[in-house]
């Protein structure tokens, strides 16, 4: 009689994935044998056979056990794939190369492969899932396609864990971490490292929707990149198709926001067949695939694959020697009078490592209209931003100008993690560097744009650039940043105060049925936003989703007559409150409106439903006119709320957001500080990528283009511009509101009780916002503080003060 000896080795901690390019932390080995008699057959054919099934699990070529040997399970699923080869991808190529231990998967997806003991959980899982194999529930495969698994999580190989592998090769994150990553950014609720496609319940369902849709976008963006093979990539490096598989893997966590919007479009979710489903979700991934924003173009191979090769971990980069510098992170450059720009600079003792390791870096941001240039850093995309704060894990803070941001120093694939404005967000970034000197500026802003990087643009190139060249010392750098933590976080203007209406309003109703002046027919409803929220509680019990029913709405806009679609007009303002708008469509001006609506979703919330703390989500139409006021709202989603303490703060945070939300990047939350309810938010986790350039390609594209040069000496100053706002203002000797505007150019404008009012305003000292104004009844002399929107001001005739907030 013969026994056949399995071992299963279990595998916790953290796995030297990487040897070479991670330090490994000590790991243990659990083991657990098992002794299996089996009766020797007759033919060795047989015997053999026996001796593989003795092993557990299925599959062909996994191997016969050797001495040494570790036999290692593995499942393949979208659904189960059949025919797929398996392999244990020693040298990280995304090839199963001859030597490396490989199997093919039986029908049910499994296979068992034979890997050396000393291997087992060093190294990912790669199934090659060709036109010969099978998939369970969607039938012989018609595309060639790729998935990994992470080297500790051997058991699933799927469209799931593919993301994981694809963001631990890309960040050298843990499995735990960029699992973490990959659920916060798609809202799937059951493990990424389990087969999905053998659970019953919604949140597996879920999921395997999630993957599939991977998997169509995958196989739809391969086919368009298919006749890429076997040319040359800019680093003279010939393609191979596991090149392709790479970049589209890393695409795909770029474009996961995008890839869960398409999930929400109403094709999707009106399917209600196997067909109909696959057919909505073919037809989603064609539009990401030929999308420029979300789509890889057969131009953009030859850079991306460069760029891959770069920062492979077989790659030897050699590391760069500290020095004073800057990258142009963002570029939008109309004409000279009319630009954006945002670039990170260092001087030599910021770009010098500390006793800790980390280097330092400071955001500049410029924005210039009509030859008017407001700058600020770290923050949004306009100054009063800046005044944001967030929970650091302490406390609420906000950043300085010239806050110092922290990065260790990349290692040889050009890895990194960052830290920014004080655990506002952290992360890894990842970058690969190219020499351009000597080369022309449209050239390589013509390979820029064609490899899809969208974050430098230039009107009129051609014109722009002309035939200038990069001088020395020029280098293009192509970051890939992925956040693996965002702050909780709010803007503390006038503006972004939550208000709710009386209990007689919120209870809305049909405005027909009510008398003159009360409820949805009052004063309050039609003339004010209500009265500002103090407790959450409060907000709680006034947003009930009960909307004021109007008949069929209409307006007149330019003298043109529009009128509402809808039978009826329901008014949710009343009732709901917002977490985001999806869509760009202008409200209230134009020469004309597109309609009674503008085009827009507004995505709102109640506090009604069924369980503990219900939540009830709202697509509402979006009103071309009064701001653009959301009506005629339909349910599209149940969740509930949570209520921590934070700092000094509470915070109320949402469950369950539909899927159409992810659109909006942020996850909305809501502060109560200092008796105030200010809307929050928490920035969505994702990867972006840019192309950047260094300090003496960037000075010299600016020179070309007639734009001020960066000087890392000498810090960021507040301009005149930086202070372009509303200001809300409440006097001690008025009776009414004020308000001061103030425009790009520092002059500003004034009202009084809702009407104009003659006013000069006049900057002292534009670093602290020390300001005098005539007018308002009066002369003041006070600060506009740029960092905490706050203004404070005496009167010097007559005797009094005022105080207010940037709106």
């Amino acid at each position: 009689m013969q026994f056949v000896t399995c071992v299963t080795i279990v595998v916790t901690g953290k796995p030297d994935r990487f040897p070479g390019r991670f330090t490994s932390s000590l790991w243990e080995l659990h083991m657990r044998m098992t002794l299996q008699p089996r009766k020797l057959a007759l033919a060795l054919a047989s015997a053999a056979m026996l001796a593989l099934a003795g092993c557990g699990g299925g599959g062909s070529g996994g191997g016969t056990p050797t001495a040494g040997t570790t036999g290692v399970p593995v499942t393949v699923v979208d659904d189960a794939i059949g025919n797929a080869t398996v392999c244990l991808d020693k040298n990280l190529n995304g090839i199963c190369d001859a030597g490396e231990p490989s199997g093919k998967t039986d029908a049910a997806g499994n296979v068992t492969l034979q890997v050396p003991t000393e291997d087992v959980g060093k190294y990912p899982i790669l199934a090659v899932v060709g036109t010969d194999a099978v998939d369970a529930k969607y039938g012989p495969v018609t595309t060639r396609f790729t998935m990994q698994a992470p080297a500790d999580k051997p058991a699933v190989v799927s469209p799931l864990t593919t993301l994981v592998q694809s963001q631990i090769a890309s960040t050298g994150a843990t499995s735990a971490q960029a699992e973490a990553s990959v659920k916060a950014q798609t809202g799937i609720n059951v493990s990424l490292f389990e087969d999905y496609s053998k659970g019953t319940t919604a949140d597996s369902q879920a999921a395997g929707t999630v993957a599939r849709m991977v998997v169509v976008t995958t196989q739809q963006q391969a086919s368009t990149l298919s006749s890429t093979v076997g040319t040359t990539a800019i680093d003279g490096a010939v393609i191979k198709q596991a090149d392709l598989d790479k970049i589209i893997q890393n695409k795909l966590l770029e474009i996961l926001p995008a890839l869960l919007t398409a999930l929400a479009d109403p094709s999707v979710q009106a399917a209600t067949t196997p067909a109909a489903k696959e057919a909505a979700l073919l037809a989603q991934a064609n539009a990401l695939v030929a999308s420029p924003s979300t789509g890889l173009t057969t131009a953009s191979v030859a850079t991306l694959v460069a760029i891959n090769n770069q920062t492979a971990p077989t790659a030897t980069v050699v590391a760069d020697v500290p020095t004073a510098g800057a990258n142009l992170r963002l570029l939008n450059f109309t004409d000279v009078n009319n630009w954006v720009s945002r670039v990170f600079v260092s001087t030599l003792a910021q770009a010098t490592p500390d006793a800790s390791g980390f280097q330092r870096s400071v955001q500049r941001r410029y924005s210039t209209q009509n030859g008017q240039t407001a700058a600020w850093t770290n923050i949004g995309g306009n100054p009063a931003r800046q005044s944001d704060l967030h929970f650091n894990g302490s406390a609420w803070v906000g950043c300085a100008l010239n806050f110092e941001n922290l990065n260790t120093v990349r290692n040889a694939q050009g890895n990194s993690t960052y830290n920014d404005c004080d655990n506002n967000e952290t992360g890894t970034s990842n970058r690969a560097s190219f020499d351009i000197a000597g080369r022309t500026m449209l050239e390589v802003y013509n390979q820029v744009n064609a490899a899809g990087y969208q974050n430098l643009t230039i009107s009129n190139p051609s014109t722009a650039l002309g035939t200038a060249t990069f001088p020395t010392g020029s280098k293009l750098f192509y970051q890939s940043s992925t956040s693996q933590s965002t702050a909780l976080a709010y803007y503390p203007g006038s503006g972004n105060l939550l208000n709710q209406y009386s209990a007689a309003v919120s209870a809305g109703g049909v405005a027909s049925s009510q008398p003159a002046g009360v409820g949805c027919n009052s004063t309050e409803f039609n003339n004010t936003n209500g009265t500002a929220s103090v407790t959450l509680e409060s907000m709680i019990a006034a947003m009930t989703g009960t909307p004021c029913i109007f008949p069929q709405g209409s307006f007149t806009y330019n003298t043109q007559l529009y009128t509402s679609p809808d039978p009826v007009d329901e008014a949710w303002s009343n009732s709901t409150v917002g977490i985001g708008t999806l869509g760009t469509a202008p409200v209230g001006t134009g020469a004309t409106a597109p309609g009674y609506y503008s085009g827009n979703t507004r995505l709102r919330v109640a506090f009604k439903g069924t369980g503990t703390n219900p939540v009830t989500y709202y697509s509402c139409k979006e009103r071309f006119i009064n701001s653009g006021s959301p009506r005629n709202c339909t349910a599209i989603g149940t969740g509930s709320y949570t209520i921590t303490t934070q700092g000094d703060a509470r915070v109320m945070t949402l469950s369950n957001p539909p899927l159409i939300a992810t659109g909006l990047g942020y996850q909305r939350v809501f502060v109560e500080r200092g008796g105030k309810i200010h809307l929050g938010y928490k920035n969505n986790l994702g990867t972006t990528n840019s192309a950047r350039l260094n300090l003496p390609a960037t000075n010299a594209l600016l020179t070309q283009l007639g734009l001020p040069t960066v000087d890392v000496n000498v810090p960021l100053t507040l301009t005149a511009a930086s202070y372009q706002s509303t200001w809300d203002l409440t006097s001690s000797v008025l009776s009414q509101s004020a308000t001061l505007n103030v425009g790009a150019n520092g002059l500003g404008t004034c009202t009084q009780g809702g009407a104009a009012t003659a006013c000069t305003l006049s900057f002292t000292n534009l670093a602290t916002g020390a300001f005098t104004l005539a007018g308002i009844n009066g002369s003041t002399t006070g600060t506009l503080d740029f960092l905490t929107s706050q203004v404070a001001a005496t009167y010097t005739t007559p005797a009094g003060t005022f105080t207010g907030l940037r709106r």
